[in-house]
């Protein structure tokens, strides 16, 4: 259970400049609530999809790394993800986001329940790279898995996000992923219930949550802005004037010419 940012951009540009000084706070406010690791990817000068220097398993409040890569940092792609741990699961270096093989960087926000099952679906090239414990990173290998068989990074994402939504269509597939040609946001949580009973288990008080986080957890809405920047994010931000993403689809935005498409699962 995280939050999710990323964004395109006809040129390079910090976070607080695509979403305003205003919401780039807000987004940094919600580490208090997620503030079991976070991680950043984007595109750099090269090309290259690159993870954040060091990628941190504690909050992100008062991380000056986390508010570098807000206010500081420019960029034409980039990714952030606030991580909120589900339950049990362990706050380490290698079940941090967001997860990166190669030039594809992978975030999540969700869970599902049956790690073995997905697990037999990886390849075998794919599943002796797994270094952790989490769901997501095995939702990462099925991507992968995927992408080994001939699918392009968007199709692998869709056929990966239909058959995890078979599996388990009350768990949120919620995904960002960066490459270097394209960025892609998977909403895929319409069965998901928001997670109250993980915040009454963690002793939050509903009425100091963020936006939308006790009703509408797992809403992903996007907007494109006058330059062209295109930019996705998941509940608690203000930003009840962009457009809702359609539930159970993939949105592919290549990064040249900033043309997206969205297709169903």
């Amino acid at each position: 259970m995280c939050r999710l940012l990323g964004y395109a951009a006809p040129v390079p540009r910090t976070v607080a400049s695509v979403l305003g000084g205003a919401q780039s706070r807000v987004f940094l406010d919600m580490a208090k609530l997620h503030r079991d690791g976070w991680g950043s990817s984007w595109i750099d000068e090269s090309g290259d999809v690159e993870l954040e220097s060091v990628k941190q398993n504690t909050s992100g409040l008062e991380d000056q790394q986390l508010l570098d890569a807000l206010s500081r940092f420019s960029s034409k792609a980039k990714i952030i993800h606030l991580r909120l741990a589900t339950g049990g699961m362990a706050c380490e270096p290698e079940n941090t986001h967001p997860f990166v093989s190669g030039n594809i960087s992978f975030a999540h926000n969700g869970s599902f329940p049956d790690l073995a099952v997905v697990e037999e679906m990886l390849s075998p090239s794919v599943k002796v790279g797994i270094k952790g414990d989490t769901d997501s990173e095995r939702y990462f290998g099925l991507i992968q898995t995927f992408r080994e068989q001939g699918s392009t990074l968007s199709e692998a994402a869709q056929k990966a996000a239909g058959k995890l939504r078979s599996l388990f269509p009350t768990s949120s597939l919620n995904a960002l992923i960066l490459s270097e040609t394209q960025l892609i946001a998977v909403h895929a949580s319409s069965g998901a219930p928001s997670p109250i009973e993980e915040f009454d288990k963690r002793g939050i008080d509903k009425s100091t949550l963020p936006a939308d986080h006790d009703d509408s957890y797992y809403l992903m809405r996007m907007k494109q802005r006058v330059d062209g920047t295109i930019v996705f994010a998941s509940s608690g931000l203000d930003i009840d004037d962009w457009e809702p993403l359609e539930h159970d689809s993939v949105t592919t935005v290549d990064l040249k010419s900033l043309k997206f498409e969205t297709v169903s699962i």
